[in-house]
Parts: C-alpha cells; structure tokens; sequence
C-alpha cells in the first residue's frame, strides 16, 4: 500500500497509532494488574 496517496494528517494519525499499538503497556495497564491482585486478596481474606 502506498502512503503517499493519503493526506498528511491520515499519515500522522496512523504513524501515531501504529507507535501506540507497538509500545509496551504503560501504567494504565500495569495499575489494573495491581487492582485484580488486590481484589483477589481481598477475596482470600474474606474467605480465610
């Protein structure tokens, strides 16, 4: 596929996704991982 048919701003805008899709996970991901462990604990205790 050629990019150079598309505008600029399309260009940019999937250069921008394709970046964000590549990146490994940032906090965002990192602090629903803490949440589920938490919860899960919660679960134990509440259990024991």
């Amino acid at each position: 596929m050629e990019l150079e048919k598309f505008p600029s701003h399309i260009i940019e805008k999937i250069k921008t996704t394709w970046e964000t899709w590549n990146s490994p996970p940032r906090l965002s991901s990192d602090s629903l991982h803490l949440d589920e462990i938490e919860e899960m604990n919660l679960n134990t205790m509440q259990e024991g």
